[in-house]
């Protein structure tokens, strides 16, 4: 896969990205990093008062009756707040002299691009799982669940409605968008979609 000292890869809940940077990971021996880490240690450290958008994954009762389309809002709220400590992480990890794999679904395509950008050594690829019926059922077999949960239907709706704008978003950059299906052979699309990148990288240099 030539040069590479950081991957991200980007996508909603439940399309397989931290299974398939766990893999590629193994394969290019660097360090494979969750955004969820780093999300879970923001939420610790501070409070719905004073930094609302790292709670927004405890609604109300009120706001999971807003809908998923009022969720998936909040989704992308929290995203864009949480760009500027995932970019903090990735530049510590970075100066390890490590090569990483970022995963999560907090990274955008704004920030991806942008990394893409700074980095001849960056690569940014986002997976995509165009069914929502698709994402709750991987949601149910994630969980042992014999049947969804009112709130696993809730939040497949979001994350269906948060997949399609982060695709939309990576078209908008020229960023690489895989489909989540078929599983078996997502890390090698996911390593074709980094050998295409480096291939026009290449390319467009030596112009």
């Amino acid at each position: 896969m030539g040069e590479l000292r950081l991957l991200l890869l980007g996508g909603a809940t439940a399309s397989g990205k931290t299974t398939s940077g766990t893999a590629i990971a193994a394969r290019l021996d660097a360090s494979c990093v969750s955004a969820d880490a780093i999300w879970q240690a923001l939420r610790a450290a501070t409070t719905r008062e004073s930094h609302p958008a790292f709670h927004y994954f405890e609604p109300s009762e009120d706001e999971w009756r807003r809908g998923p389309d009022f969720l998936c809002a909040r989704h992308i709220e929290c995203a864009e707040t949480m760009s500027p400590p995932l970019d903090a992480a990735i530049d510590f990890e970075l100066h390890q002299r490590h090569p990483l794999v970022f995963e999560g679904a907090w990274i955008t395509p704004e920030m991806a691009a942008r990394r893409v950008q700074m980095s001849a050594q960056t690569r940014a690829v986002f997976i995509y799982e165009p069914e929502e019926s698709e994402i709750l059922a991987s949601m149910v077999r994630r969980q042992n669940r014999d049947s969804p949960s009112e709130r696993q239907v809730k939040l497949a709706a979001m994350a269906w409605r948060y997949g399609n704008w982060l695709r939309e978003g990576a078209e908008k950059h020229g960023l690489p968008i895989v489909r989540a299906r078929p599983r078996d052979t997502l890390v090698e699309r996911i390593v074709d979609a980094i050998a295409l990148q480096t291939t026009n990288s290449c390319s467009g240099r030596s112009k």
